[in-house]
């Protein structure tokens, strides 16, 4: 169901006149002190709790001197998180905070962005200064050197292991709905911990802090994966040479108790000659599984030392390098299948899970990475001429047989499993695109239904996501494709990704609602929309104030009050 005052097709409405969203692209000014938001509908009582959104909230800066510095590309925005808070009765009030002060500091300073950065371009730059860098300790290894000197905005996280307070050494907590500690993951050997209440930054730590065994690892995903059952954490950690190496990670707390450092378990090292850029991956009950998709760095991966960022190092697609699955038992500790298909690219997985002896995993897909060079952000705030970035399609792969797999590789631990094909159980076609996905986090590991995400109509003269999609994978395993598709859209509105939060005691999947960040171009000001995830029909909205514009940023979360 559509909402919309435009006219309708069978899609959609169509607006043939602008779609103003570049305002999203512009500087957000923080809002250190809580402000009420204007509540419209009605929000239902027992949503209660706090939504994080995380992302880039400022590209140009003014130096003292009056020069300007231009950051070029989305990803490397400086990091902003807001704090969306519902409240006993329905109100809404909404705060931000700037969380790489430091490093805003410096770029004014030096009145150029330093350091190597994911896509910013500086052909004035020398390997030496760009050696020496946050990236080099976040990203090529080494300590995290403090402060707010790293940009740390992609993904908010609750509860990581063991965290302690520095004070008196116990675990820290008193938040609503058990929520102990939240902090901040980017595609870096970096994390950040912030105040889950006022969006101070705590502390950057990476994970040789844990371990000093990761002290030289270059790369994790920004996604970590969370057994919501038994807290467990995994990661993957990238440390770049002639032979790239693949740490699979578990940390959990530790035996000792709550007030020690937490267990962090190497299940298994996995070499490769492809270093590649990995957003996010995969875990299931039983295993993790790398999703090793093509991204790959040029020259063992140092080659961002003499280009000065990660997308001018990536080599180009190749066709005839396929990308693999790794499959790490999580019991054993042990690499026991790998599996492999046509090359792809991916940011985001979906879901994973166990269905007899196969792993099933949904992708966000696209045919290659060149899609990171789509979001520079002088294109994105082109409204009238610039290119549509690559869309996805939401894509399930079927790894079989894995402990067939599995015997057959412990029969040779010498050596790496040798390969078996994976398979391709369905695509969406490309015009139920699908980016940003979130499903109703109970089923997460889980056999599931129902996934949401955003999608770029075609319909209307806007370069990013003009709606939110609901799809219905029952509907697709039947070959009900269009079927499958429930669309949210209203004219001249961008939507951010679509967070799911689940009705208490509910029965049926997709009994809840989504919440979702939108930037009204019309009025250029924002909202927050709450959805009937059942219907996508509006329940309520909080309007923010007029003038107050909703960045597009990444990826968001909601902590509950209650305490489950």
């Amino acid at each position: 169901m559509t909402k919309t005052t435009t006219p309708v097709t069978a899609d959609g409405p169509v607006n043939n006149g602008p779609w103003p969203y570049a305002a999203g692209y512009d500087n957000c000014p923080e809002v250190l002190d809580p402000i009420s938001l204007s509540v419209k509908g009605t929000i239902p009582p027992w949503l209660e709790g706090a939504l994080y959104r995380s992302g880039p909230g400022a590209y140009d800066l003014k130096t003292e001197s009056g020069k300007d510095v231009h950051i070029q590309h989305w990803f490397d925005g400086l990091a902003q998180v807001h704090r969306y808070e519902i409240q006993k009765g329905g109100q809404v009030s909404y705060r931000s905070r700037n969380t790489s002060n430091d490093l805003r500091a410096e770029y004014i300073k030096e009145e150029k962005v330093t350091g190597v950065t994911f896509c910013q371009r500086d052909p004035c730059k020398t390997i030496f200064n760009k050696f020496f860098t946050t990236f080099k300790t976040a990203t090529l290894g080494g300590h995290v050197m403090g402060g707010t000197n790293t940009n740390v905005a992609v993904i908010p996280t609750p509860n990581f292991p063991g965290l302690m307070d520095k004070k008196d050494g116990t675990k820290k907590g008193t938040n609503p709905g058990g929520l102990r500690n939240l902090i901040m993951t980017t595609d870096g050997n970096a994390l950040q911990e912030l105040d889950p209440v006022t969006l101070e930054p705590k502390g950057l730590f990476s994970y040789g802090a844990i371990d000093d065994s990761l002290l030289a690892s270059n790369l994790a995903p920004a996604h970590p994966c969370v057994d919501p059952e038994t807290g467990e954490y995994f990661t993957v950690l990238l440390t770049f040479g002639p032979t790239a190496v693949y740490k699979v990670v578990r940390i959990r707390e530790s035996v000792k108790g709550p007030a020690r450092e937490p267990d962090l378990d190497v299940l298994a090292e996995i070499q490769s000659p492809r270093p590649t850029y990995m957003h996010s991956f995969c875990l299931t009950k039983r295993y993790v599984v790398v999703t090793h998709w093509q991204c790959d760095f040029a020259a063992w991966g140092i080659s961002v030392l003499w280009t000065g960022n990660a997308w001018e190092s990536f080599k180009k697609h190749d066709p005839n390098v396929k990308a693999q699955f790794y499959v790490v038992d999580r019991q054993h500790g042990r690499h026991v299948a790998t599996f492999e298909c046509d090359p792809y690219y991916a940011f985001h997985s979906l879901n994973a899970f166990d269905e007899g002896d196969d792993v099933v995993l949904d992708l966000a897909s696209y045919k290659d990475h060149t899609v990171i060079g789509d979001y520079y952000i002088a294109n994105l705030r082109n409204e009238t001429s610039g290119i549509p970035p690559q869309q996805a399609v939401l894509r399930r792969y079927r790894l079989r047989d894995i402990s067939k797999h599995a015997s057959l590789s412990n029969l040779n631990r010498k050596n790496p499993p040798v390969p078996a094909p994976a398979e391709i159980d369905f695509q969406l076609d490309e015009s139920i695109n699908f980016e940003l996905p979130t499903i109703n986090p109970s089923r997460y590991l889980h056999p599931y239904r129902y996934a949401f995400g955003v999608n770029r109509s075609g319909l209307n003269k806007t370069l990013i996501y003009d709606r939110i999609i609901k799809v219905d994978l029952e509907k697709v395993k039947q070959g009900d494709q269009k079927g499958s598709a429930t669309f949210w859209m209203e004219d001249q509105c961008t939507p951010s990704e679509p967070v799911f939060v689940p009705t208490p005691n509910s029965t049926t999947e997709d009994d809840g609602v989504l919440l979702s960040i939108v930037l009204d171009g019309r009025r250029r000001t924002g909202f927050m929309l709450i959805l009937d995830a059942k219907t996508l029909t509006e329940i309520a909205r909080a309007d923010m104030p007029e003038g107050k514009v909703a960045p597009h940023n990444f990826h968001g979360m909601f902590i509950s009050n209650l305490s489950n």
